[in-house]
């Protein structure tokens, strides 16, 4: 328990995170003041927040959520940082993969946090415009977040390159926009797990299937996976 209020306290004082967290603020509130500037919307609150939630941040989200914290053992790894990577380099095989999988709980949760919080400052600024959406669309950047930045987290431990965490997920999930439709998966689409506005559909449980796949292929990495090990 101790280990987990430790790492979830260390996550709001890094930069990456404030960093995600202020990037994903400019791409929502940009589109909100898009959405209220135009002239098509002019007096028009009415789906105000699914409109402005799905302009632009949909097509970042997988970055923002592997910035705030997905690479810090890597950090670690390379600074020996702390009391915390001393025990794990001196631990068993079987505590070292303790170690990771911890961690790999407080990175899904770095995610979430840096997608929910920017997208809690959109829904009430919303409601207070008079628009006040259904509030469970707050849980898809949670479960959102927290898949693409279990995966990032799981990639640390298959390469030594701290950017392929980084970048890898957005990669991926670009590529997934495309083949998606050619591959008949469209229920599927990626960026209607976080904006189901985009296509003018309501949240069904397919917006949490992804996630979860890629909270698992995260996890199975971060339990197999052992190249970064012999840094």
């Amino acid at each position: 328990m101790n280990f987990f209020k430790t790492d979830i306290k260390r996550i709001f004082t890094e930069q990456s995170f404030w960093l995600s967290l202020v990037l994903g603020a400019l791409l929502l509130f940009g589109g909100l003041g898009y959405c209220l500037s135009a002239e098509d919307r002019a007096g028009d609150v009415s789906g105000l927040y699914g409109r402005a939630q799905a302009l632009a941040l949909p097509f970042a989200a997988p970055l923002l959520a592997a910035m705030p914290y997905a690479v810090m053992i890597m950090t670690e790894r390379e600074t020996k940082f702390g009391a915390l990577m001393i025990l794990k380099q001196s631990g068993t095989q079987k505590q070292n993969r303790h170690y990771r999988i911890k961690r790999f709980f407080t990175v899904g949760l770095s995610g979430a946090a840096a997608l929910a919080i920017p997208h809690i400052g959109l829904f009430a600024v919303c409601a207070a415009l008079g628009d006040t959406p259904d509030p469970l669309l707050l849980a898809l950047p949670v479960t959102f977040g927290f898949g693409w930045a279990a995966l990032s987290y799981g990639l640390t431990f298959v390469n030594r390159q701290r950017y392929v965490p980084l970048v890898m997920p957005q990669v991926l999930y670009l590529l997934a926009i495309y083949a998606f439709p050619y591959l008949k998966l469209d229920r599927f689409y990626p960026p209607l797990d976080i904006s189901p506005a985009l296509n003018g559909t309501a949240m069904t449980p397919d917006r949490f299937v992804l996630p979860a796949v890629l909270a698992a292929a995260g996890l199975l990495l971060t339990a197999l996976g052992k190249e970064a090990d012999r840094q």
